[in-house]
């Protein structure tokens, strides 16, 4: 091998090596924002759903694109103004009823397992199963309460602000995405783009429906089994469902064990609605959903929402499956479709 041919490999070897560092660092710098760049992609969903919004009233009437949105963002204001002026009051006096029902579904749990040795020895393993609480701790929690009330407010208004942002020059921002594509793959970078933007507008419509229609049966259903706090209880249902898979499972808890408090069938009856509710939900409601509007598959659903969580939390779950969803869209386009070669259907990704 000639001494030219030598450094040309080693200018190569360089090369192919700086690019793998820059990845990497790239990488762990993304790492280190992840909680940034999952607030990012809720502002993006937000943002989906406001443009989707303000779509119909620029068809219809005179507004342009950016005053559409305008009168979606006052509508939106207003409806949530009028909302809390008649409802607040009402769901607040159900969240204090809610907490003391909670505490005394407790107490009765406490009361029944107590008389159990098996009972015993779980109550035993619970943290502070003794109901005792240090007095030193209460300020510590305290604390940690309003430092989470802090953060997550600041992070409301983040998400806000970047949805905001994002509906108001949805182009400016696609633009300087496609600028960063070399120029042949600028067309397909459109394509994959409105993907991405379908999928997830399909995804919220999905989610909207299923908050709304779980909510409203749990809500009667409760009110039909003679269950406290049925509205307030209903709207946790509701506003759960908007985490696939898990979120479902958790609003079941609360009024169990509110139910546990009027009667230890009475519990019984409400898990088994709860699991009515479920396989309904699972069975009947989603699949007709997702027919009009997104498919998922179940399992990656449930493994999304439980990775994510797992690594991430709170935050990690609520964007499970929208972005499991996009990765599908992309591994679709950009694999499936531009390297493997698989045909596209007919109008499809346009």
């Amino acid at each position: 091998m000639s001494q030219q041919n030598i450094w040309e490999y080693l200018k190569r070897l360089l090369i192919a090596v700086g690019i793998i560092g820059l990845f990497v660092v790239l990488l762990l710098f993304a790492w280190a924002i992840i909680n940034v760049l999952l607030l990012i992609f809720l502002g993006l969903l937000l943002a989906v759903a406001l443009r989707t919004l303000a779509k119909p009233i620029a068809r219809y009437t005179p507004l342009s694109a950016q005053w559409s949105l305008v009168v979606v963002v006052l509508l939106i204001v207003a409806v949530i103004g009028v909302s809390g002026w008649f409802f607040i009051p009402e769901v607040l006096s159900q969240i204090e009823l809610f907490v003391q029902q909670i505490q005394l579904g407790i107490n009765q749990l406490q009361t029944f397992l107590a008389q159990y040795n098996w009972g015993q020895q779980l109550l035993e393993q619970v943290p502070g199963g003794d109901g005792g609480l240090p007095i030193s701790n209460l300020f510590n929690q305290f604390v940690d309460a309003f430092a989470l009330t802090l953060e997550g407010l600041a992070n409301t208004l983040f998400v806000i602000f970047i949805g905001i942002f994002l509906a108001v020059e949805p182009n400016l921002y696609r633009n300087g995405l496609i600028n960063l594509v070399p120029p042949r793959g600028r067309d397909r970078a459109q394509e994959v783009i409105a993907g991405v933007i379908q999928i997830l507008r399909g995804w919220l419509l999905g989610r909207v429906i299923s908050m709304i229609a779980i909510g409203i049966v749990v809500g009667v259903g409760l009110t039909i089994l003679g269950v406290p706090l049925a509205l307030i209880l209903g709207i946790i249902t509701g506003l759960l469902e908007f985490i696939p898979v898990v979120g479902p499972i958790l609003s079941a808890f609360p009024a169990i064990i509110i139910a546990i408090s009027q009667g230890f069938m009475q519990a019984v009856y409400v898990a088994i609605f709860y699991l009515v509710v479920q396989q309904l939900e699972g069975n009947v409601l989603t699949p007709v959903v997702q027919e009009k509007t997104v498919s998922l598959p179940p399992a990656v659903t449930l493994v999304a929402v439980l990775a994510m969580g797992g690594l991430f939390g709170v935050l990690g779950a609520l964007v499970a499956t929208p972005l499991a969803a996009v990765i599908m869209v992309l591994i679709k386009m950009l694999y499936v479709q531009d390297i493997l070669g698989s045909p596209r259907k007919a109008g499809e990704n346009r």
